[in-house]
C-alpha cells in the first residue's frame, strides 16, 4: 500500500466550488510500535536519555493515551530503561486496554489526581518518583518539547522528499509539538493546524514560538517582513473551532462523516481523536468552496488504538 493515498470525497461534501485534490500521508503505516507522529516525537528523547546514561525514563498521559501506548511498546522493544508512566486520574480495578498493554510491556504505572497531574514536572507524584529512583529522564506529555519537535522536523523532511508538489499541508494538534516541527521546515507551503482541544486559541502562539526556537537550534534561516512577522507566521493557519464539543468528543455530524468516509475510503481508517476531526473540518470548508488549494496533503498522525476506548 502506498504511503500517500488519494482521498475520495464523500458525495455529501462534493462541490463544484472546490476543484482540487486531497491526499493523505499514511503516517499510521510507518512504524510497528509507535505509528504516526509518535516515534518521531520519541526518538530524540530516547537518544538524550541514552546520552545522559539515565536508568529510568518516565512520561505522562491519560488512560487512553496514544503517546503512552507508543511509549510502552517502544521501551519494551529497546529494553534499555526501566519505564514509568504518570497516569492522569485514579486507576480503576478494570484497567483500560491501553493501560493493560502498558502493564504487559512492564511499564510501572503511577496514578495521580487530576489537579496534581496538571502541575507537570512540579507535581507531587513526580517528586515521589524522583525521590525513589533518582536517575529519571522525563519526557513531556505527548512527547512534547523541542526534542519532540525536532523529530517532527525530520519527519517533514522525509515527507517533502517524496515530492508531488503540494500547496498545503494539514495536520492535527494536541500538544502542538508535531505542528511546530512541520512548520519549522523551510518549505514554501501553507500549514493548516486543526486543534483537537476546546479553548486552544493560545496554542497558535505556542506553536509559532516553538518552531522559531527550533529553527534557531537547527540554524535554519527565518525571514521577517516590514511589520516584524516571520515567514512562519504567514504560513501558519490555526483552527481552534474544529473540536466538535471538546477533546475526544464526537458530534452527530462527525460520526456520520466517519461512516461516509469509511464507505468510500475503506482502506483509510481514521483515528477517533485527531485525524477524523481534521478531515471533517477540511471537508466542511471544501463543501462551501472555502478550501482554495489545488493539491492538499493531510498528514495522518496514527492513533488507531484509541478506538478501543469507545468499544
Amino acid at each position: 500500500m502506498s504511503i500517500i493515498q488519494p482521498f475520495i470525497v464523500p458525495r455529501r461534501y462534493q462541490s463544484s466550488l472546490s476543484q482540487g485534490q486531497i491526499f493523505v500521508y499514511r503516517g499510521d503505516l510507518e512504524h510497528p510500535y509507535a505509528p504516526g507522529n509518535k516515534w518521531h516525537k520519541l526518538k530524540y528523547h530516547l537518544l538524550e536519555a541514552q546520552t545522559r546514561q539515565a536508568k529510568f525514563i518516565a512520561t505522562f498521559g491519560g488512560p487512553y493515551s496514544n503517546h503512552l501506548h507508543a511509549f510502552a511498546q517502544t521501551l519494551h522493544t529497546h529494553q534499555t530503561f526501566k519505564a514509568l508512566a504518570v497516569i492522569r486520574g485514579e486507576l480503576h480495578p478494570q484497567l483500560t486496554l491501553t493501560l493493560r498493554d502498558m502493564v504487559s510491556n512492564n511499564v510501572e504505572l503511577w496514578p495521580t489526581l487530576r489537579f496534581d497531574y496538571k502541575r507537570g514536572l512540579n507535581a507531587d507524584v513526580v517528586k515521589q518518583i524522583n525521590a525513589l529512583y533518582g536517575d529519571v529522564y522525563w519526557i513531556p506529555e505527548g512527547g512534547g518539547g523541542v526534542l519532540g519537535a525536532q523529530g517532527c522536523l525530520d519527519w517533514a523532511k522525509s515527507i517533502e522528499a517524496l515530492g508531488n508538489q503540494y500547496d498545503a499541508w494539514v495536520v492535527s494538534a494536541g500538544t502542538g509539538t508535531t505542528a511546530a516541527g512541520l512548520l519549522s521546515h523551510p518549505q514554501p507551503v501553507d500549514l493548516h493546524v486543526i486543534s483537537a482541544l476546546k479553548g486552544a486559541e493560545q496554542q497558535r502562539a505556542d506553536i509559532l514560538a516553538q518552531a522559531l526556537r527550533l529553527r534557531q537550534l537547527e540554524k535554519l534561516k527565518t525571514t521577517y517582513n516590514a511589520t516584524g512577522e516571520s515567514d512562519l507566521d504567514g504560513r501558519l493557519f490555526f483552527h481552534s473551532d474544529a473540536h466538535e464539543g471538546g477533546f475526544a468528543k464526537h458530534s452527530g455530524p462527525l460520526l456520520e462523516f466517519i461512516d461516509e468516509c469509511n464507505a468510500v475510503n475503506p482502506d483509510l481508517p481514521l483515528d477517533p481523536i485527531y485525524t477524523c476531526k481534521t478531515l471533517f473540518y477540511v471537508m466542511k470548508q471544501w463543501q462551501k468552496g472555502g478550501w482554495p488549494y489545488r493539491r492538499t496533503l493531510l498528514i495522518h498522525t496514527g492513533g488507531l488504538q484509541g478506538w478501543r476506548g469507545y468499544v
